[in-house]
């Protein structure tokens, strides 16, 4: 071997066939440029974990030296994950025959197809450098990475649209479930347009909400938070004498607003409490003292 060769790795042992053991110092080493291996986040972390703590690799990893270059054919996460690990150097396997491009992009893709899965588009990349007729035999290379199948046409052809959308599924307790169907009865009363769509801004609003009033509230359990909104929005219907058989509105829809003056609302207090205590009212119809009141203004009384 060269002199400039043998500062690039140390030979262990002599395979033949133009392979060899080597030890390769990992700042010699270059990753391919495009590789179509992927590894979950989690897997890798989980690599460079086993590789810190065995101190070395479990499986040799298979390069190859090309115009005095050593490069990953197999093991780039390995190679990563032993960068990570803090080695300087591990023992591969190397390929000092002199490989071309197109056989390294062979062996690249059969290795690959061992384990693991690839991601297609990058895979279609790494076969196109693939250009000798036994190099693409040897890639083990499925007939359908190789052409593009009918229907990816078919879906380019066609209009799609798209929607980010969330699912939620909630359960309920049977004695939670009686409340949550009595609220769902109001609401498609009060409003039959409900198809069940809402836009993301309002499941977020929905999320945020639902976690404030489980603190609020002192409750963890979600579903058992969901019920005790649902109770709430119950209740209110309630103390209002909110009945489903008849058609309302808001007061804010009639006056055009949710707020008058203080001092118009001290005065309307005062008529409120005098007249529950008249029981012309109660707590449940204090909107009927402005039917009333209206009822007279309209009479000339």
């Amino acid at each position: 071997m060269a002199e400039e060769q043998s500062k690039k790795y140390e030979m262990i042992y002599d395979m033949g066939s133009g392979l060899i053991i080597a030890k390769v110092p990992l700042d010699k080493v270059k990753e391919q440029d495009i590789n179509a291996r992927i590894m979950k986040n989690e897997m890798q972390d989980q690599l460079t974990a086993n590789i810190k703590n065995r101190g070395q690799l479990e499986s040799l990893p298979f390069f190859c030296l090309v115009e005095n270059q050593i490069e990953i054919i197999s093991g780039h996460h390995r190679v990563k994950s032993a960068r990570a690990a803090g080695m300087k150097e591990i023992i591969a396997i190397l390929d000092v025959s002199g490989l071309t491009r197109s056989k390294i992009a062979a062996k690249q893709l059969a290795h690959n197809a061992i384990s693991g899965f690839d991601d297609d588009s990058t895979l279609r990349e790494i076969v196109k450098m693939i250009d000798d007729v036994d190099d693409m035999i040897e890639s083990f290379i499925s007939k359908d990475i190789l052409e593009e199948p009918l229907e990816e046409y078919d879906k380019m052809a066609s209009p799609a649209i798209e929607f980010d959308f969330k699912t939620v599924v909630f359960s309920f307790l049977p004695h939670q479930i009686k409340d949550l169907d009595a609220l769902i009865k109001n609401l498609e009363t009060a409003a039959p347009e409900i198809i069940g769509v809402a836009t993301y801004e309002q499941c977020k609003e929905f999320t945020e909400t639902l976690s404030k009033y489980q603190k609020f509230s002192d409750i963890r359990n979600v579903g058992a938070a969901i019920h005790s909104m649902v109770q709430s929005v119950n209740e209110k219907m309630d103390n209002v004498g909110y009945d489903e058989n008849e058609e309302w509105t808001y007061l804010a829809k009639l006056f055009g607003s949710n707020a008058i003056p203080g001092e118009a609302a001290n005065v309307i207090q005062q008529a409120i409490k005098k007249a529950e205590k008249k029981g012309t009212i109660t707590s449940k119809n204090r909107w009927q003292l402005i039917e009333f009141l209206c009822a007279d203004y309209l009479s000339g009384k």
